[in-house]
């Protein structure tokens, strides 16, 4: 049975196979990309007030626009998710902290609102949970899970890794202090502390600290990023290979605050950008012969035309 659940998370686009038989086969045994996105990502506003080791951002800020999405493009955008109502998550960031944010909760909110059958998720780095934040979103909680990225459970460590803004000690306060509200007034509310696995942090120490605090925790294999970042080496601890086996762009959108849809959340230089959803549909750029192909010849592993992905890998453990 665990077989057939690991064959069936792949996802197959009708006419990759020409053997008429193996095609038929994937078309009856694999999950299809398809045809309005299951994820989507929404960038509220550009910025961060971290610089972690591993992100392109602290190089890619400067080099790319910034800016706010339109209160107007975010409803279109909502508007659209609702009436196809098959997007089962929802993630109003994108290469942001979100909280920079200060209306990010009641975007969330409407959200929720909009496409309930949706799950709405937010990563922060916790750095900006002040008590106000937390006490807002705890009595009116809008998301299905927050994610907090902290990198390590030691001062030092997770300064080092991290860096920016972000001081240790208020971050962990932040998180303690989230954890006991959401204990108190939402208990439904999933947090879950993350972290990239690094030579510079202990994972499974900070992983253990957390869960004995009563929430999940877990780390994530370190990646290049689509090849934006030259600290992987350095960091890895464990086998580099080629990150062939992803699935971003066969069911996410990745949607930047100026409407541009990109290929993948790695796509910090704006290298990949399908389209523009301020002008058209999501769907339409989705389902554009571009991207289609894009799409098609990754399942077929000609990478040629997707210097992002042909770039990309990820570490994996070695025991």
């Amino acid at each position: 049975m665990s077989l057939l659940r690991k064959w069936r998370k792949n996802f197959y686009m009708p006419g990759v196979d020409t053997r008429w038989w193996a095609d038929a086969l994937k078309r009856a045994a694999c999950r299809p990309t398809p045809s309005f996105p299951r994820m989507i990502q929404i960038q509220t506003r550009t910025g961060c007030n971290g610089a972690c080791v591993f992100c392109p951002y602290p190089d890619a800020h400067d080099k790319v626009p910034k800016g706010r999405m339109t209160d107007a493009l975010f409803e279109k955008i909502v508007d659209e998710i609702a009436r196809h109502n098959v997007t089962r998550r929802v993630s109003p960031y994108l290469m942001n902290e979100p909280f920079l944010d200060a209306t990010i909760l009641d975007k969330a909110r409407r959200v929720k609102k909009r496409v309930p059958k949706a799950s709405v998720v937010l990563t922060t780095n916790g750095s900006m949970l002040s008590e106000a934040v937390v006490d807002n979103l705890v009595h009116d909680n809008p998301l299905r899970a927050l994610y907090i990225s902290m990198q390590g459970i030691e001062k030092a460590p997770y300064e080092a890794s991290m860096r920016g803004a972000l001081v240790f000690e208020k971050t962990k306060e932040n998180v303690e202090r989230l954890i006991d509200k959401r204990n108190q007034y939402a208990p439904n509310l999933k947090i879950v502390v993350t972290m990239v696995k690094t030579n510079r942090i202990d994972a499974e120490k900070a992983v253990a600290y957390w869960r004995a605090r009563g929430v999940d925790s877990k780390y994530t294999m370190l990646e290049n990023r689509g090849g934006n970042t030259d600290t992987f080496e350095g960091l890895n601890v464990g086998t580099k290979r080629v990150f062939r086996d992803c699935v971003r762009l066969l069911k996410n959108a990745y949607i930047l605050f100026n409407g541009d849809l990109i290929l993948c959340c790695t796509d910090y230089y704006k290298t990949m950008v399908l389209g523009n959803v301020e002008h058209a549909t999501i769907a339409e750029v989705w389902n554009s012969e571009s991207a289609r192909a894009l799409r098609h010849d990754f399942l077929r592993g000609d990478l040629s035309r997707n210097p992002l992905c042909a770039e990309c890998y990820v570490s994996t453990p070695d025991d």
